[in-house]
């Protein structure tokens, strides 16, 4: 058993002891140096120590090297350390530059990074305004084929209007025909039965009359309906004239996007050309009508030399009869 007492410092002065001899200090040598105290069990923790607190001279020692030596290696070593020291704040220095570097570029990196998701954020709004774009294009474009579709109905309608006008021309034209022969009949009657029945010539004169005033009548309607033709026309043209500057810039707007408006222009020029004919149509009713009023004129005319005509017979009639 350890005697009572051994402590650190005695340990530490006698491995020092045994270190400045060139001995190495070891559990023994120390016990020894100790005079036989103390157990190994209390000695070796305490040496071992000492040992790592003085690393440098527990070497020496081991190599056999005189202590002048020692200290002149010590001073050696602690400048190699300095240097050491020197070298290793350098490289930590370098380090951290190096670092910094690094977390630059990682933050270049990360901006970049940045910029590359508003530039895809950007693409994708400009997609989706191109789809949307695509879409209103989709809608107009309905909504022309709409419009045509429309038109072609109206068109129709305009069409079958006129065809019902021309019939209305035409069964006027054929009324003034009748009463053309209903007037020369009446005339060939008035004739042969001037002399014998004045009474009746009157009665006859007053419906030719008749007859003429239905005919105004008729030609007054004739009138009414070439005015309405012509009001239909100066619609017609407006409405072409409309319809061809919405198409012009519909063929403005959509010249990029589609080729469709070829098939807009293609009508438009199908109702120039109707319309085209709508005009001369209505140029031959108005002709037509035209002949009439110079017929009635005519038959005006000669009702007014049948009134006279019996105005100079009555004197030679009452001569004869006295």
């Amino acid at each position: 058993m350890a005697r009572a007492g051994i402590l650190y410092s005695h340990v530490a002065k006698a491995a020092a002891q045994l270190t400045a001899a060139g001995k190495n200090a070891t559990v023994d040598t120390v016990r020894e140096a100790l005079g036989g105290t103390g157990s190994k069990s209390t000695i070796a923790p305490m040496l071992k120590q000492w040992k790592a607190q003085h690393e440098g001279e527990v070497a020496a020692a081991g190599a056999g090297v005189p202590a002048d030596l020692l200290e002149a290696i010590k001073g050696v070593y602690d400048r190699v350390q300095v240097g050491a020291q020197v070298q290793v704040e350098q490289l930590r220095i370098e380090h951290q530059l190096a670092a910094h570097k690094v977390a630059q570029a990682a933050e270049a990196l990360r901006e970049e990074v940045r910029q590359l998701g508003i530039e895809r954020e950007a693409l994708k709004a400009e997609l989706h305004s191109v789809m949307a774009a695509f879409a209103r294009e989709q809608a107009a474009r309905h909504q022309d084929a709409v419009a045509i579709a429309a038109l072609e109905s109206e068109k129709a309608g305009q069409a079958q209007r006129l065809a019902d006008r021309t019939a209305e021309v035409r069964e006027l034209a054929d009324q003034l025909a009748q009463a053309r022969r209903q007037f020369e009949h009446f005339q060939e009657a008035s004739a042969a039965q001037r002399q014998d029945d004045k009474h009746a010539y009157e009665t006859r004169i007053a419906r030719a009359e008749q007859e003429a005033a239905t005919l105004r009548a008729n030609f007054q309607d004739g009138r009414e309906a070439l005015a309405v033709l012509r009001s239909e026309k100066a619609q017609l043209e407006h409405t072409l004239h409309e319809q061809r500057d919405a198409a012009r810039e519909q063929a403005r707007k959509l010249y990029e996007a589609t080729e469709g408006l070829t098939a807009t222009r293609e009508l438009a020029s199908s109702r120039q050309f109707e319309l085209e004919m709508v005009v001369e149509r209505l140029e031959h009713a108005h002709q037509a009508n035209e002949r009439l009023e110079a017929r009635v004129s005519e038959l005006e005319g000669e009702n007014a030399d049948l009134k006279k005509k019996p105005a100079a017979a009555s004197p030679k009639t009452r001569k004869t009869k006295t």
